[in-house]
Formats: structure tokens, sequence, C-alpha cells
């Protein structure tokens, strides 16, 4: 984490808050504090304080030799006033609720745990901190703006009270608005086009232009000129003129100890001199860390670009990897931020995006390919933007490949703009030429696919509002990375000059400390176990990593890599041989590259291969039998805490027949450590699958074929116990259900249901049901089924608890029976594969 400094002398826990025995406020709660510049030690000391008194305990650290762990069996929550620090990738991956300070205040103030969503630090979460109540406006206008504050982050409100920020009104003669200004109170009254604006853009923009009475946007006409904005701070976020290796780094402070425990390895594609790499090295050692000369010993990677070995290998290893602007980022702001957070911060790519070139270029040693393709170069220009907003879009239409222009020519592609208005916007239109805002520009980066300026998004200029307040927000997109080094076999073989094969998995040593998240119950080399039910597979499939371009472009890119790629890539196998393209001598009688990757994958699962390096001659690659295993794995800790051994492990598995599937629908067996309820396993119940250890796939690997399910059954009485179920009995019920336990129903689910909608809609599908989302009374669809009793499950937050009244209503509408349940009954319907009308679901007030 980022800062794991404790009071010598902590605060105790009370065992029990008030008189008569009743619990704590917090009795439930252990948490941990993630220290930043917006939460500082003194501020996080005191919510530790008021934490504690009302009956929370705090975790502290566990230390494994030279690793620091945080003990994600017994974390409940974690108070962060941002997610930018190391380990939040690992703690969303349990579900465990990352919340503001705020969310204690308000918890205490109102003697109830408040709900986690409106206080996530997530900024994706963009209304989040919003308490808004809507003042006389019509139905269908009120229903929509609260949908999206709640969808947003943000709370809706019916009254006003002194938590709310935002009243939504169209002007001042309503009860609430006088209500406001006679109290003075200090809230923020907006017209709902405040609203309207920032769910289009996806953008909490300025509300000043909205604020009633006299708002901006009624009185100035939005052509007249305004002044730039201060814009956010993008200082180090791009290039400098000749390049962020022309500079030297930033001094940082001295008691600046963010790459403590940290060792660095500085890329051979930086092309450092030797006095800029030693004055980076002496910085690096300012602050705590140390420089590295391999990859395998570094816990950061730091590059110029998104290729070659030493990228790849970091990647899959799984460290962080960044840019030479990301170091120079935190060497003058002295503090951790994710090379994920700006795009500038992570590695280029050589060529920039396909779409935006004017030609590629192809060399192999002495002879060069080149394919010529028949498109103008995009020429983007840029408006209304200045300062350091200007440089750092002027530094991503580089990096997209793109060629950026001062003025505006006939022959420009596109204008980027903050405003409708100015003189290049009026020639734009007049030239035919597209203009968006810088949210499409941010948006191809982030994905790698160049986005269509059709999109209403890229298109949307609120009155009376420069965008370049909002330049800088939009993040790498993790599954675009992907396509860089997660290649096939051929494309990440790489050979010294020796024939040795590359290694994909790289190793890290046990001695390399980390800041890391574990499971207490479990050593480092064991699977863990989530302390609840965890959702391993929220997220849908991957976007699509396509770039766009004309049909003779896709043409030639198409006959590029079929026809001359091959023969380039051979090629360069032999020259890279022992003794050229015509001596193979010493490489033909070693092992080949596949049988040492083959090797190496084997060992990634525990399972010891020297023998097979004694085998004198060259292996043929055997074919990869036809899959008689669809295999789905959930809780496995080696690939949550080793997430780099999971595709070796996945392709040694596939070697022998067992594909590695992520659809419950599609698999014949289900692996995990114990009996867990994440989605897969929940889904994956209803299909009756084999359901085994994770020691069998081990097994398999170990003996080299598929070894016999028996002895490696799932048993586990301990969580049969825990969850009031028979894991045999569930399997043999499924069998009979065949997936439709729930055929003919129609569950409906609040927004804010912990774990989400989506998680739902899949486990309910699985099973045969339909689920839908309840905001309120809607029109029904004419094709759904025709339910007998009408199931609600929902959240106890106040937001989802004003819904309830709704949904009764409409069941007695239909003359149907209604109830409210907790999400744990469609949990443990699926677990147990059968129906429980039960009180324990009900909510104590319903």
């Amino acid at each position: 984490m980022v800062d794991d400094r404790m009071d010598p002398n902590p605060i105790p826990a009370p065992a029990l808050a008030d008189d008569g025995g009743t619990p704590a406020l917090f009795n439930e709660v252990t948490f941990h504090i993630v220290e930043s510049p917006e939460l500082s030690h003194e501020g996080a000391r005191e919510v530790a304080r008021m934490l504690i008194e009302n009956g929370a305990m705090e975790s502290r650290p566990l230390e494994t030799g030279t690793v620091t762990q945080l003990d994600l069996q017994e974390i409940t929550h974690i108070i962060s006033s941002t997610i930018d620090f190391p380990d939040y990738s690992e703690v969303e991956g349990l579900m465990i609720p990352v919340v503001k300070p705020e969310w204690v205040d308000f918890s205490i103030q109102k003697n109830r745990i408040a709900h986690v969503r409106p206080y996530t630090p997530d900024p994706r979460f963009f209304l989040c901190g919003i308490i808004a109540t809507i003042a006389e406006l019509p139905v269908g206008d009120k229903e929509a703006i609260c949908g999206g504050i709640i969808a947003m982050g943000g709370q809706y409100g019916s009254n006003l009270t002194k938590f709310t920020t935002h009243i939504v009104a169209l002007n001042m003669d309503n009860e609430k608005c006088r209500q406001a200004v006679a109290k003075r109170m200090s809230v923020k009254i907006v017209l709902p086009h405040w609203f309207d604006d920032c769910l289009k853009l996806g953008r909490r923009i300025d509300e000043a232009p909205y604020l009633l009475p006299n708002p901006e946007i009624e009185r100035v006409a939005n052509f007249e000129p305004m002044p730039l904005p201060k814009g956010p701070d993008l200082a180090y976020s791009h290039a400098h003129d000749g390049g962020a290796m022309a500079l030297d780094p930033p001094s940082p402070e001295r008691s600046s100890s963010v790459f403590e425990r940290k060792k660095i390895r500085l890329g051979e594609d930086l092309e450092l001199s030797p006095r800029l790499k030693s004055v980076i090295a002496t910085v690096i050692v300012q602050m705590k860390g140390e420089v590295v000369d391999k990859v395998e010993d570094a816990d950061i990677y730091v590059g110029q670009f998104r290729d070659g070995d030493e990228y790849v290998e970091a990647s899959r290893v799984g460290i962080h990897v960044g840019s030479l602007t990301w170091l120079y980022w935190i060497c003058a702001h002295g503090r951790w931020t994710s090379p994920l957070a700006k795009l500038l911060h992570y590695p280029l790519v050589r060529g920039g995006l396909p779409g935006m070139e004017k030609f590629v270029s192809v060399t192999v040693l002495w002879q060069i390919v080149t394919l010529l393709i028949k498109e103008l170069m995009q020429k983007i220009t840029v408006s209304n933007y200045g300062g350091d907003a200007r440089l750092y879009l002027e530094n991503l239409i580089e990096a997209c490949g793109a060629k950026f222009t001062k003025s505006m020519k006939t022959e420009n592609t596109h204008l980027i703009t903050a405003r409708s208005h100015s003189e290049k916007c009026q020639a734009a239109r007049e030239w035919n030429i597209d203009m968006v805002n810088h949210l499409w520009l941010e948006e191809s980066y982030a994905k790698w696919e160049i986005q269509s300026v059709t999109n209403p998004r890229y298109t949307h200029f609120p009155a009376r509002t420069n965008l370049m307040e909002v330049v800088g927000q939009t993040p790498m997109d993790v599954r675009a990375l992907e396509q860089f080094y997660r290649k096939d076999d051929d494309d990440l073989m790489s050979m010294d000059e020796e024939g040795a094969g590359y290694t994909t998995n790289g190793k890290r040593p046990k001695s390399t400390p980390r800041v890391r998240a574990v499971n207490k119950r479990t050593s480092l080399n064991d699977t863990s176990t989530p302390s609840r039910w965890s959702n391993d597979e929220l997220s849908g499939p991957s976007p699509s990593i396509s770039g766009s371009g004309r049909k003779a472009k896709e043409q030639a890119v198409a006959r590029l890599h079929q026809q001359i790629m091959p023969d380039v890539m051979q090629y360069e196998r032999e020259q890279k041989r022992k003794g050229g393209i015509l001596g193979g001598g010493r490489a033909r009688r070693s092992k080949s590259p596949v049988d040492e990757r083959t090797r190496k994958r084997t060992v990634s699962m525990g399972v010891d291969s020297t023998d097979e390096d004694s085998k004198a001659g060259v292996k043929k690659q055997k074919k990869r039998p036809r899959p008689t295993v669809s295999l789905l794995m959930t809780a496995y800790g080696d690939w949550v805490h080793q997430p780099h051994r999971e595709e070796a492990d996945r392709r040694a598995l596939a070697d022998l027949g067992i594909q590695c599937v992520n659809d419950p629908a599609t698999c014949t067996h289900l692996a995990a450590p114990h009996i867990v309820r994440t989605e897969k396993f929940c889904c994956a119940l209803a299909g009756a699958p084999i359901i085994v250890s994770t020691e069998w796939p081990k097994a398999c690997l170990k003996e080299e074929r598929i070894v016999d399910t028996g002895p490696y059954l799932l048993r586990d009485s301990d969580g049969e116990k825990r969850l009031s179920m028979n894991l045999s009995q569930s399997l043999e019920r499924a069998r009979k259900n065949k997936g439709q336990l729930l055929q003919g129903q129609i569950i409906y689910v609040t927004p804010g249901v912990h774990g989400g909608f989506e998680t739902y809609r899949k486990i309910v599908g699985a099973n045969g049901g339909v689920c839908l989302l309840f905001r309120g009374p809607a029109k029904r669809a004419t094709n759904l089924p025709d339910s007998d009793t009408l199931v609600l499950l929902s959240g106890d937050d106040a937001t989802d608890k004003k819904l309830w009244n709704s949904f009764l209503k409409m069941a007695r509408a239909k003359e149907k029976e209604a109830v409210v349940y907790k999400a744990d009954w469609l949990l443990d319907l699926a677990m147990t594969q059968k129906v429980e009308w039960a009180e324990k679901y009900e909510f104590p007030s319903n």
C-alpha cells in the first residue's frame, strides 16, 4: 500500500459501544487506511480514532520475510481518498469496498453504516459526493436525472436536508430554493442542464455557468468569448521540447520514500546517456529505491516503447510498467501514481495508431520491406486549449502517429476543440473538417482503436463551458494493452546468439520486497481464499482492437501479414542462429525454443521437468490435441497473486487437451480451492459440472496427462457448514433442474445491491430466469414470463429502500404476491439449487 505507518500506541477498540449489549456501529469492520496527499498521516489517524472508538478494528500488515502483505482475509473496508495505490487491482478483484473518509463521518452522524457506493474514490463514478434533491420538475425529467445521479455514484433525496449538496431546479420560484436561501444553506442550485451535460460527456464539469439565479448559459450568448479555465495540473504528464529524456529528473523532496523497497529497471530502449542514467539512478536512490540490471529482479520497469523482450517480460510478469515521463512525474510530486492513470505515463507504440499513419515500414537487418498505404496522414489541429493542456494534446496526437499542425488548412482531417466557437471552428464547418472534443483523441489512444467521430460524446460542447477543465482524466484501457504482450508463440519467441529460448513467464526471486495483498490463511505459494463471496468476472469481453482504415489499406495490411511477414520472421530466425542462415550447427543440436518454453510452462504450476532437459536432439512440436475437457477456474490464488503464470498454465493444460474457459455455461469441469460463492461458481453449478479441487490441474500437468478426477473431487465440509449446503445434493438437484430452476420467474434487482446488477443477471440467467434492473414502475415488455411471485433483491441503503413501495404497489396492481429479499436469497438458491421462501432473507423493516 501507499503508507503502512502505524501509531506505536493504537487506540484500544471497545467490545460493545452502548448499554444493553448492543454491538457498536462498526463492530464488524476491520479497516486499513491508505495515506495520500488528500489524506495526510494526521487525518488518517483521526479517521482511525473515530472508527476504533465506534467498535472497528485496524488491520496491521503481515510481515513474511522481506515481503509486506495486507491481510485481505481480515480486511473488510479500505479507507482512501484515491484508488491510485499499488494494490488497488487486487482489492477490487476481491470486492473489498474502498471508501472515502466521509463515509465514516456520515455513518457516525446517521448512527448506521452508510452505503459504500456514494463514497467511492473511483473517478468513474464522477458524481460521487453529490447529494441532490429536485424541485418541481416534470416526472419524466426527474426520473431520468435521479437514475443518472445514482448510476454515477451520487445520491438523491426527496427532501432538502443539511446533507444536500445540490438542488436541481428551473428557477428560484419553489419552496426548496426559498428555504435554502432563507437558511443560507451551503447548497448549489443548478439547472437540470448541468446533469444532462455531465452525463453526456461522462465527466463532471464546473457548475458555475448553470447556477441559479441568473445562470450564465441563459444570459450570455454561447459565441461570446470566455477566458481559458485554469485546467488540471498536467506538468510531467507529457514530454517537453526535445522529449522527457532531454531533461534531468526533478529533484525530489528529501523526505520522499515513494520507491522504498522498490527495484527499478531502466529499459535499454530509453537509450540514456551514461550521465543522465547516473543522475536518474541517484534520484531513485534518494527516494529509497534501487536500480537493477534485469527485469526479472525488478518491481518496476521504465521503458519508451511497447515492444522488445524487456517490455513483454515485465508486462507478463505483472510488475508496474511506465514511461520516463511517469518516473519524472513521481520525482516532481514525491508520491505514487499508477502509470495507467495518465495516457502518456505508459510506454508509446512505434509507428502510432493504425489508421493515422501514412505508411508502414518493416526493417529486417539489411533488408527493408516497405508497405505503402494509400491514405493521407491524419493532420490534426487544436483550438481553445492552452498551457500544459495544449502541450499534452500535441504530444498525444503525435503519439497516435498523426501529424499536429499549429494552423488549420483545408488538408487538415480533424479539429480538436474545447468549445464549438472560434475561427478554426467556423473554418472546420465550412471546409467539412471533423470537429470533436479531446475525449475522441484520448479514448482512441486509450483503447488503441480509432473511435467514431459521430459518437455524440465526442461532438458535445456544453454552453459557456471550456472542456479544457477535464483534459487528462482518461486512463489507459488495461485490456487494450494486452495485444502488445499477449501474442501467439511465434510472435513471442525470441532467440539470443546462443539459440536459447526466451522465457515468457519471468520468475521473481522470493527476496524481492513488495507490498502485496495476500490471504492470511495461506502461504505465498498456496491458494488464497477471499473472505467474502467475490466476483472474479465482473467485466465483459475485451474490446475490439482493430484499427479503422480504408479498403485499400486493409488489403495491403492483409498482404503484409499473410505473405511478407512470414518470410521476414523466418529470415530473422535463420539469421539469429549460430552459424548464420546456412549453418545451423549448434542451434540444431540444442533444445528448440518450443521445448524450452513448454518446460518452463510446466514448471510454473510447481512441476519439476528437469528430466526433460537431458533429452538429446530436437523434439518435433506435437500437434495440440482436441480439447476433451472445458475447465473453469475460480478463486485460484496462484493466478490471483501471480497473474503472469495464468497464460503459461493455460497453454500447458491445452497441450494436454484441457481447455480453460471463462464462460460457466460451457465448462465440463469446475476447479476451486474450496466452496466459494463467486459468480463463476454460482453460475457453473447450475450446469452440474464435475467439481474438483485446484490440485487436479496441477496433477494433470505433473503427470502430463488427464488424470482421474475421483481422488480430486472437491470436498469441503467447513464450507458446506458455513453455507448450510451439501455439494453432492446440490449437484444432484442441478442435474434434475437442467439449468431451469428459475424458469418462468422474474427477479428484479435494485441499482444499489452489493456486487452490481450484472452479477445477479448472470446468476439468474444461468438458472433459467429473467433478471431486470428495477428503478421504478415501467412499461412491461411483452415477451417476459408471468411470474406468480415477484421478487426484488435490494441493498439496505436509503435509496434502494425508497423503491420498495413502488415495487409492492406494482405487484398489487398486477395482483401478484411480492417479496423484498436480501441478495443472499439468490446466492443461496444458486448454491443449493433449490428455492427457499424464508423470512431470514427479509429486511427487518420489510
